[in-house]
């Protein structure tokens, strides 16, 4: 992939996850996160053609020994041809000897089988859906604080429980209006208002549990009444501590994609991974 191949890869692959670039909020957000990784990653980079025109689009990024499929996308009208097999073996290959590897996967069924084979551990995730039930919130949750602070510091716990750090890809998410909060040393959470919780780390549960239903808290303020798009994604089963707070703000948790691992020593727990990042 080359700078050139960015917006025709934009619209191949929001084409693949349903997305709508007509809309004008989404539109710039998907270009930006194809235009970081090709930035920071550009040897983890790909893009399919077929008659001179794009047709699905590979990004891969490493940080701190850690390899990490960020996108894997195949126009749907090209799909089940081998093109995904070869964006992601050309993906593949931009893992080091060493390196381990981290897939926040959907649901598509050819996707999960590709990592599986590949040697991937597939662990089979929820996703949680609806409208944030703000009585349910505990009135007695310790005081947060709000804002990026010191990202230095951020990126440690990130180091601790998934072996890498998020401080490269928390200026983007920061541009999109997200809010950081944290609880002093013990966790973080990133939260999109209205929209999603798209990060959380914390080295014991009871922070995690705090820091989880505030981040709920943040996306209700935002939250249209009646929405039942998913706020919560890739809650596998070592996050108890994240379902029992799913279910008891009122949310429904549906079978959603697997996180995938290779030779990870890293606990990701408690954690909540973002979906284009790890």
């Amino acid at each position: 992939m080359v700078s050139e191949d960015v917006d025709a890869a934009t619209e191949a692959s929001a084409g693949a996850f349903g997305v709508e670039l007509s809309d004008p909020a989404v539109d710039p957000r998907w270009r930006v996160r194809l235009r970081h990784c090709l930035a920071t990653d550009p040897g983890g980079a790909f893009v399919a053609e077929q008659a001179g025109r794009v047709v699905g689009a590979a990004q891969a990024i490493r940080r701190d020994g850690v390899w990490i499929l960020s996108l894997l996308a195949v126009d749907p009208q090209t799909q089940s041809r081998g093109v995904g097999r070869a964006l992601f073996a050309a993906a593949l290959d931009y893992r080091r000897p060493g390196d381990a590897g981290l897939i926040i996967s959907s649901s598509d069924a050819r996707a999960i089988a590709l990592y599986g084979l590949a040697g991937f551990e597939l662990r089979p995730s929820f996703e949680a859906r609806g409208t944030v039930d703000r009585r349910a919130v505990p009135r007695t949750l310790p005081e947060l604080g709000d804002g990026a602070g010191d990202l230095e510091q951020l990126g440690e716990i990130s180091r601790r429980l998934r072996g890498a750090t998020h401080v490269r890809e928390l200026a983007i998410v920061l541009a999109r209006g997200a809010r950081v909060l944290h609880l002093r040393e013990r966790g973080y959470a990133v939260v999109l208002p209205g929209e999603s919780v798209f990060l959380l780390a914390a080295y014991d549960e009871e922070a995690a549990t705090a820091l989880l239903w505030q981040a709920l808290a943040a996306v209700g303020d935002g939250q249209q009444a009646g929405s039942e798009h998913a706020i919560l994604r890739w809650i596998t089963a070592e996050q108890q501590w994240a379902v029992r707070v799913a279910l008891r703000a009122g949310l429904r948790l549906h079978s959603y994609g697997a996180v995938c691992v290779s030779g990870l020593d890293a606990p990701l727990r408690p954690y909540l991974p973002s979906p284009p990042f790890g």
